[in-house]
C-alpha cells in the first residue's frame, strides 16, 4: 500500500487503514464500525491523540502535520515517524497537548478497554455509551442515518435478589446480558447502563425494525434459564423504545424518551413500549433560536425568538402580533438579514399574548420533508438548545 503524500489534492481520501498502518497499529485494534472516506482523518487523529476534532478540522490538522512531518525529517536527517510529528505539532504548532505521556500501544488499548466494560457483565458500560450514541448523532447530521434507542429493565429484580440472593442476582444479569450480546447484531451497541437496566444502540434503525428487535430481544431473555440453589428460573424484561429523529432532536431527549417509553412498558412488565407523544406527530425539544419571519404581504422581516420546535413546527416568542392563519417565511438561526440560516415557509396555527410582558407566542406549523432539513435542525438544536 503506498503512503500518503503530502502533496496529493484534497479531493483525495485516504484510507483509515493505510493511516493507521504507518503508526503501527492493526486492523484489529480498530473500532468495528470504522469510517472511511473522509472520516479517515479524524479516526486517525483520534488513535494517535485520542482527541476528537470534526472531519474538516481534521482534513486541515493532518496535512499540515504531514507537512510537519516532512520539515523535521528533512532537518534531522531522517525519518521522525509520524508520532513524534503529531506529538510537536500539538504541543507547539496548534497547542491542544500540554503534558503528554509515553505508553505502549496495546497497553494504552488494554487500559481503555477496561476503562469501558462493565466487569460484572463484560458489556461495555455507561461512559461508553455516551460516547456511542454522540457518534451515532454525528452520523445523523452527516448522512441522515437514524438509530434506536432501545432501554431494558429486569422486572422485579429487587425481590429476585430477595429471595434468591445477590449471587443468584449477579447470575441473572449475566445470563440476560449474555442474551441481549448473542441477540443483538454485529454493530448493535449493547450496555449495562446501571444496576439492572441495560441499553442498546441500533443504528440504520426505524421504529418499526426497533419494536421488533425489542420483542425479539424480550422473548430471548424470557427463555435464557437462570441456575438457582434448588433448579432453575427465568427472568422477564421490560424495554422502552425511542427513534432518533423522530421522537427526539438530541441525545438528552432521546434518553427522556427511551425512559418514559421504559416506565410505560414497566407497567405492564416483560413488555415492549414504544415512545409516544400524543397530539403530536413530532415531539419538540426546548431551544434557544434566533428567528426571521416574513410575512407574505410584509416586505419587512421581524426577529423573533424560538422556544421549541420539531420537525413540524416551532412555538416562538414575538414582540409584535402575527395573526393565525397568516403565512410567512422563517429562517432559523440568524442575526441579520444576510445571514444564512434553515429556511422555511410556514403557517401561523395560535397566537396568545405572552403574560404582561407585551409579547406574544406564536406557533407555527412547518413540514421539515426533507433530510438535508432534518439534519440541519438537528445540528441547530444541538448548537442553541434551551433549557428543558
Amino acid at each position: 500500500m503506498r503512503q500518503l503524500n503530502a502533496g496529493e489534492g484534497a479531493g483525495h481520501e485516504p484510507d483509515v487503514r493505510e493511516l493507521l498502518r504507518r503508526v503501527g497499529l492493526h486492523v484489529a485494534d480498530l473500532p468495528d464500525d470504522v469510517a472511511e472516506g473522509g472520516q479517515a482523518y479524524e479516526e486517525a487523529l483520534y488513535q494517535l491523540t485520542r482527541m476528537r476534532f470534526g472531519v474538516e478540522e481534521s482534513k486541515r490538522f493532518w496535512k499540515e502535520i504531514q507537512r510537519h512531518h516532512e520539515g523535521l525529517s528533512r532537518a534531522l536527517g531522517r525519518d521522525v515517524g509520524v508520532r513524534v510529528a503529531v506529538c510537536d505539532y500539538f504541543m507547539n504548532l496548534r497547542p491542544k497537548l500540554r503534558d503528554p505521556v509515553i505508553v505502549e500501544v496495546q497497553v494504552l488499548l488494554q487500559k481503555e478497554k477496561g476503562a469501558l466494560v462493565d466487569e460484572l457483565t463484560g458489556l461495555y458500560n455507561r461512559r461508553y455509551f455516551n460516547d456511542a450514541i454522540d457518534r451515532e448523532v454525528e452520523r445523523f447530521k452527516r448522512f441522515g442515518q437514524r438509530f434506536a434507542l432501545l432501554m431494558l429493565d429486569v422486572d422485579h429484580f429487587k425481590n429476585f435478589n430477595d429471595e434468591h440472593g445477590h449471587l443468584a442476582g449477579d447470575d441473572a444479569l449475566r445470563t440476560v446480558a449474555e442474551v441481549l450480546r448473542m441477540s443483538a447484531r454485529t454493530f448493535d451497541h449493547v450496555v449495562r447502563y446501571g444496576g439492572e437496566e441495560f441499553a442498546l444502540i441500533l443504528p440504520h434503525t426505524d421504529g418499526g425494525q426497533a419494536m421488533l428487535a425489542a420483542e425479539r430481544l424480550r422473548v430471548a431473555v424470557a427463555r435464557a434459564p437462570i441456575p438457582v440453589e434448588d433448579g432453575e428460573l427465568n427472568v422477564s424484561v421490560s424495554v422502552g423504545v425511542a427513534t432518533f429523529p423522530e421522537d427526539a432532536l438530541d441525545v438528552r431527549g432521546l434518553v427522556a424518551r427511551s425512559d418514559d417509553a421504559l416506565y410505560g412498558a414497566k407497567r405492564t412488565r416483560n413488555t415492549c413500549c414504544a415512545f409516544s407523544e400524543h397530539n403530536r406527530r413530532f415531539p419538540r425539544t426546548s431551544v434557544n433560536l434566533t428567528v426571521r419571519c416574513l410575512a407574505s404581504n410584509d416586505p419587512d422581516f421581524m426577529t423573533v425568538r424560538a422556544l421549541n420546535v420539531s420537525f413540524g413546527g416551532m412555538l416562538c416568542l414575538s414582540l409584535t402580533p402575527i395573526p393565525p392563519g397568516a403565512r410567512v417565511r422563517v429562517t432559523l438561526n440568524v442575526a441579520s438579514p444576510e445571514a444564512n440560516g434553515l429556511a422555511v415557509a410556514a403557517r401561523v396555527v395560535r397566537q396568545e399574548r405572552e403574560g404582561n410582558s407585551g409579547g406574544y407566542q406564536v406557533a407555527l406549523s412547518f413540514d421539515l420533508s426533507t433530510h438535508e432539513q432534518r439534519r440541519e435542525l438537528v445540528r441547530l438544536v444541538e448548537s442553541h438548545r434551551g433549557a428543558a
